[in-house]
């Protein structure tokens, strides 16, 4: 794994930045991590559109975990991939309506659709929270969300190791190149399966966490989240192409632009 830093010029005087970059080639340490990663498969006997489940989605597992008695130290370290709930059947078809019954909401009974037998796949990564497997699994046991009953269906667990950048050494050297900014990108090379997303979100909850407490502007983009034109704009100020592994960090000391289409 490799990291690259542009620090970016600005003119000061009237705002605009610099048409040219200087480049600085630095290869921050990288650590050697291991992650536990969880594959659920919840299955309900009925299950209705509680916003328990349907909203915030990527935020499941974090809210389930800490609900069930994870303190939020432990359960801030869970990094989900599932990013929408879509329940399917055991043919792994999308569940349909079977039927409407009376479901508590809000603190009354309002007539409902719900789905019978609907199964909800998830898929989190967890980066040191100290659980142990049977820990997560008793966990799931619990068998309640918001008012939704599950079971725990399936439960797979696998531990891996990931390079990826030493996330302190990593801030030192991004504050020290914002003068006033600094656009930087770091490539999330080799993460097999899901674990991409998890991983990201690891990184940029360490940057974040430090950027907070120094009173500076962070913003973190996935290459493959952009569209073609957001990408050109970063890419037009680095001076070279982005891949599909790459993240675009901006560390500054003053509110900075969004990315912005390229031009013609």
């Amino acid at each position: 794994m490799h990291a690259r830093s542009i620090l970016l010029l600005r003119e000061t005087s009237t705002g605009l930045e610099s048409s040219r970059a200087r480049e600085h080639v630095w290869k921050p340490e990288a650590l050697t991590v291991r992650v536990d990663v969880y594959q659920l498969s919840l299955r309900f006997p009925r299950l209705f559109p509680d916003p328990a489940l349907f909203e915030d989605t990527i935020y499941l597992a974090n809210r389930y975990l800490t609900e069930n008695g994870v303190s939020r130290e432990k359960s801030a370290l869970i990094f989900q991939s599932t990013e929408e709930v879509l329940p399917v059947d055991d043919r792994n078809n999308p569940s349909s309506t079977s039927g409407t019954a009376k479901f508590p909401f809000e603190g009354k009974m309002i007539l409902a659709e719900y789905m019978s037998n609907a199964n909800v796949l998830l898929a989190y990564a967890d980066f040191g929270s100290g659980l142990a497997a049977e820990d997560h699994s008793r966990l799931w046991s619990k068998g309640k969300i918001g008012e939704l009953r599950f079971e725990l269906h399936e439960f797979k667990h696998q531990s891996q190791t990931l390079n990826i950048p030493d996330i302190p050494e990593l801030y030192r050297i991004l504050k020290e190149k914002a003068t006033p900014n600094t656009l930087s990108t770091v490539e999330l090379e080799n993460l097999h399966g899901q674990l991409f997303r998890p991983a990201l979100a690891y990184v940029e909850n360490g940057l974040r966490t430090s950027a907070s407490a120094d009173g500076l502007d962070l913003e973190i983009y996935a290459a493959r989240d952009l569209s073609a034109s957001e990408k050109a704009s970063l890419e037009r100020r680095l001076t070279r192409e982005s891949g599909k592994d790459t993240i675009f960090i901006i560390l500054s000391r003053e509110p900075v632009p969004k990315p912005l289409p390229a031009a013609g």
